[in-house]
């Protein structure tokens, strides 16, 4: 039950993130078709998810998820929140033609409830990767990181690399 209700929120998350854009970051590469078998907007599950492991996003997409790092923000980070998990990311293309990073949308779940993307540039975390598109057979490197309540809860990161039509993917399932 507890997995679905994460589920549930997870997608409600990218419902009101796709209108607001609150919980957006950016990566890079290119998508035509999920590899995934959910249809789009589904969320597709890695099971089990583990850090470091390479997670199909579609189209010759792939991306590595370090493990969480969960931190105290510093008083300059938005939101201000008491704590945080962070994450490096790498997103690689080995599909036929560029993707645009503006297009990687990044979600959190923490403890059954959205978390906000938080932005806190003294720690790395600036929320965005940048606008250059990324080759085929190149790959994009980039720090996010999420509020977090100030106990350890389970945590759900999902990626959909193109809210047009891309697959939802859980690339993060843990503890933070």
């Amino acid at each position: 039950m507890k997995t679905v209700a994460l589920v549930a929120a997870g997608c409600a998350l990218l419902v009101a993130a796709s209108g607001c854009g609150s919980a957006t970051a950016h990566s890079a590469t290119a998508v035509a078709a999920p590899l995934s078998s959910a249809a789009p907007g589904e969320l597709a599950r890695v099971s089990p998810t583990r850090t470091g492991a390479q997670i199909p996003l579609g189209n010759g997409l792939t991306i590595t998820v370090s493990a969480p790092k969960a931190f105290v923000p510093t008083g300059a980070a938005f939101p201000a929140v008491p704590r945080a998990v962070g994450f490096e990311m790498t997103v690689h293309n080995d599909g036929g033609s560029p993707y645009s990073p503006t297009l990687l949308s990044l979600s959190a779940v923490a403890g059954g409830a959205a978390s906000r993307q938080v932005i806190d540039s003294a720690q790395g975390y600036a929320g965005a990767v940048g606008t250059e598109d990324v080759a085929p057979g190149r790959s994009t490197r980039f720090s996010v990181a999420f509020a977090l309540p100030t106990e350890k809860v389970a945590v759900v990161v999902t990626a959909q690399p193109d809210p047009a039509g891309g697959a939802v993917v859980t690339v993060f399932d843990g503890q933070a």
